[in-house]
């Protein structure tokens, strides 16, 4: 016959809104945000991968002439990573980088976008197909974006200083980044890529039989709907080696 469970088991596991583990980062590094104490290793900890994250989204989504900006931000980070002095004598100068950061963030894109187009300017000419212009508005916004998720990064990291789960923004942040980067300088400039999405919409259109969308407008639906698709799928690689890299790291 079965034992008649005890109190102690039949009580339900809930959880404090201050205490839940909310999946936007490795489990490890979620729960060491919410329980480390502020000033502590576990906290130090913390602020070394938000550092290493941000560093790297920077390092990949900026150009070299734009990442100067950020480069007093980055090092009051690594300060404090360093652990030469009490975080909380961080606290100010935390607040004031992360305020340039931020105020610097229309500049940053522009010399991003213009350090690109740049850079086309000098590639081999490539066969252009209808897609073309809407294709470069499209790099244009992909990588405001990326320089946006990568900042945002990096002012999470600092602000991880006062508040450790800050910290816990830092991952999705910079796998956007990436992902936003990625996308823009490769499939979305990609004359193959924008064919792709041509032929598919002349083909669905031709089974429509004149209902629907024009054979242009569906062009560029199913453009987007493939860079939405490329998209995801550099995030969820991104998401991958970030969480590789945090178990390293706490390992």
């Amino acid at each position: 016959m079965n034992e008649r469970p005890s109190r102690e088991q039949r009580r339900l596991g809930i959880v404090a809104p201050e205490h839940e583990l909310r999946g936007h980062a490795p489990l490890a590094y979620e729960r060491l945000v919410k329980t480390c104490q502020p000033g502590s290793a576990e906290h130090r900890a913390v602020l070394a991968v938000a550092h290493a994250l941000a560093r790297q989204a920077i390092a990949r989504c900026l150009p070299p002439s734009a990442r100067g900006e950020l480069g007093s931000a980055l090092g009051g980070l690594e300060a404090c990573v360093s652990g030469q002095r009490p975080l909380s004598e961080h606290a100010a100068l935390a607040k004031d980088a992360r305020a340039s950061a931020f105020s610097a963030l229309p500049a940053l894109e522009t010399l991003t976008k213009k350090a690109v187009a740049n850079a086309a300017q000098v590639e081999r000419a490539a066969a252009r197909t209808s897609l073309h212009d809407h294709a470069l508005h499209t790099v244009d916004r992909l990588l405001g974006l990326s320089v946006h998720h990568a900042v945002a990064g990096l002012c999470h990291a600092l602000d991880a200083i006062v508040d450790p789960e800050a910290g816990l923004a830092v991952p999705s942040d910079v796998c956007g980044a990436l992902a936003y980067s990625r996308t823009a300088l490769g499939s979305v400039r990609n004359p193959a890529f924008q064919q792709a999405a041509l032929e598919q919409a002349a083909w669905e259109h031709g089974r429509a039989r004149g209902e629907g969308l024009p054979e242009a407008a569906l062009a560029v639906q199913v453009f987007h709907e493939y860079v939405g698709a490329r998209w995801r799928a550099h995030a969820d690689e991104e998401r991958r080696a970030s969480d590789e890299f945090i178990a390293w790291a706490l390992a």
